[in-house]
């Protein structure tokens, strides 16, 4: 079964105050510089890579949404606006696939 690709860096500003966590049901890994992810419930598994992989290990530290956007801001080169835009659409994405959930 191949790895359902969730993300590309491209909705409004992210809702500053969410504090996100990794889903209690999910596991993943740090693999040739892409998470892998499974949802052990489902059996499905994700990938991450580039900016996506650093916002998943930045939720995995519990950081609000301020937070992440300030560091995906101050470690990449692109737009504010663009990048808390991207940041939301990847969060409403990996929340309706259940593998984040509020912290």
């Amino acid at each position: 079964m191949a790895a359902k690709e969730i993300f590309r860096m491209t909705p409004k500003t992210a809702g500053k105050g969410t504090t996100w966590k990794h889903s209690e049901h999910v596991a993943w890994r740090k693999v040739a510089g892409e998470a892998v992810i499974l949802d052990v419930d489902t059996a499905v598994y994700y990938s991450l890579n580039g900016v996506g992989l650093r916002i998943w290990e930045l939720l995995g530290e519990r950081k609000p949404e301020a937070e992440i956007l300030d560091a995906i801001t101050s470690e990449y080169d692109a737009p504010r606006q663009r990048i808390a835009e991207d940041l939301e659409r990847l969060l409403r994405r990996l929340k309706k696939e259940g593998i984040i959930a509020p912290a």
